[in-house]
């Protein structure tokens, strides 16, 4: 008997509408990798590695380019709305997918969670009379009302919001050059921040080893474009085409702009209260510019809220389809055919967020955006390992691979050990041993709760299927 899952086509009504164009698609893998975990997270990285710093950025880019082009491939030849955990479910088994699919929906659950309360942080410089996490609340509502409206809107919205975040970027960079250049010079601003202020790497390998949680925590986000391809009006255009532009967009944006932020802003001085972009801005270009910066990073966290709800809701949407989840999150509202319980749950989360930071205020973002970290690099894990199966299954089932990755198995393997060298890592640093701890731990209860009630209620589901299809 052949016990291979399969895709089908949803008849039961609740599906998932499919109103994404190819510039929503774009925008919602730039959407949901540029937000505070980099505007905000970026004090924390630069404080921790140095000038460095750059080197994290830059070896972040290329592990995300090289998870980005395995997991296009499966979109591409196989496009569902669980994609990464269906894909390691079907190529990998059950308890794989669905490790995958719950460790992704935490990640994604806290860091939309953490940017609550960057935006919260952004929204006190202007309002310090109230609290962090009462703007981390408000936050939270606002953004629950935007994920009930529907896709389309979701996708508009994302678009606005994503443009105003990689024009700033660009902004900030020539701005930034303009400076350095010497153009218009600013006192102690220059290109000799690099090294003069204990080196280029004055926290050593180990610095730059224990940023990347962090640093992966920004990229994470990119792979909501798989998550989009149910959604998504031609798939197989546009997702090779929004790889192609997040690729170019991540490097060019990320990689150069903390660059030009370390030669402006003493690596000293960075750090979590605010946003080193902000401090930098008024470095240069005085309080009115670093006031317009400080809105940029606001919508930067909104917009990341936007598409880590998003793509957590229609994570959990699917994995209640296959039965992982109670039936009720797997239904959608009859007319903007959004998941309304899924998205409900997910928004829970971010009223989690508000309430860690009033209790926990020193360390709760920092601690909420590497544990996310940690999530996000064992979802990238697990669709690396996918891809050789899912390969295999879209040959047999359609003959031919619609868009194939170059490289094959060498830039699997290569992801993969990389992947793998990041967690090794983090065991050279306190705050890295406790992420892996509280990452380890999280997989020991979906385990638990996989052969306890996980596994029975997704038999059930799938011998349903099979006699729906008979």
């Amino acid at each position: 008997m052949d016990t291979q899952p399969t895709v089908k086509e949803d008849s039961s009504g609740n599906g998932l509408a499919k109103d994404l164009k190819s510039r929503h698609v774009t925008m919602l893998a730039v959407g949901g990798v540029i937000g505070a975990g980099f505007f905000l997270g970026a004090g924390s990285t630069v404080n921790t590695a140095g000038p460095a710093v750059v080197v994290s950025y830059l070896f972040g880019g290329i592990i995300t380019f090289l998870v980005m082009v395995l997991l296009t491939e499966m979109a591409v030849s196989t496009p569902v709305a669980g994609s990464f955990q269906k894909y390691a479910h079907m190529s990998l088994g059950p308890l794989p997918g669905f490790l995958t699919g719950w460790t992704y929906w935490l990640a994604f659950l806290i860091g939309p969670a953490s940017e609550s309360i960057a935006a919260g942080t952004f929204l006190n410089v202007w309002f310090p009379q109230v609290p962090i996490w009462g703007f981390a609340l408000a936050v939270a509502a606002l953004m629950t009302v935007v994920n009930l409206i529907g896709v389309k809107f979701f996708g508009e919205l994302e678009f606005w919001l994503s443009l105003i975040k990689v024009i700033a970027l660009a902004v900030f960079i020539v701005g930034g050059c303009v400076v350095l250049f010497g153009f218009t010079p600013v006192h102690n601003v220059s290109f000799s921040n690099l090294t003069s202020q204990g080196g280029f790497a004055p926290t050593g390998i180990a610095g730059i080893v224990t940023a990347m949680m962090i640093v992966m925590f920004s990229f994470g986000g990119t792979e909501a474009i798989g998550t989009a391809a149910e959604e998504s009006e031609k798939p197989e255009r546009d997702l090779p085409k929004a790889l192609r532009s997040t690729l170019i967009r991540i490097l060019v944006l990320f990689v150069l702009s903390i660059f030009v932020l370390v030669c402006i802003l003493p690596w000293q001085k960075a750090g979590v209260s605010s946003s080193p972009f902000v401090d930098a801005t008024s470095l240069i270009a005085g309080p009115t510019a670093a006031n317009i910066m400080n809105f940029v990073v606001l919508i930067a966290a909104l917009s990341c809220i936007d598409a880590g709800i998003y793509a957590t809701s229609r994570m959990m949407f699917s994995m209640s389809r296959d039965g992982f989840f109670p039936k009720a999150f797997a239904k959608t509202d009859a007319k903007s055919k959004a998941p309304v319980n899924a998205i409900l749950v997910s928004c829970l989360m971010l009223f989690v967020g508000a309430l860690l930071y009033y209790f926990f205020q020193d360390f709760a973002y920092t601690w909420l955006a590497s544990v996310s970290g940690f999530g996000f690099l064992f979802a990238w894990l697990m669709i690396c390992l996918s891809q050789p199966g899912m390969r295999k299954i879209a040959l047999k089932r359609d003959g031919k691979l619609k868009w194939r990755s170059p490289g094959g198995r060498v830039l699997q393997i290569v992801a993969v050990v990389l992947i793998i060298g990041i967690y090794v890592g983090q065991l050279f640093s306190e705050s890295g041993r406790n992420t892996l701890i509280a990452g380890v731990i999280w997989l020991i209860i979906a385990t638990a709760y996989y052969f306890a009630v996980g596994k029975k209620s997704y038999a059930k589901t799938a011998s349903i299927q099979e006699t729906l299809v008979e």
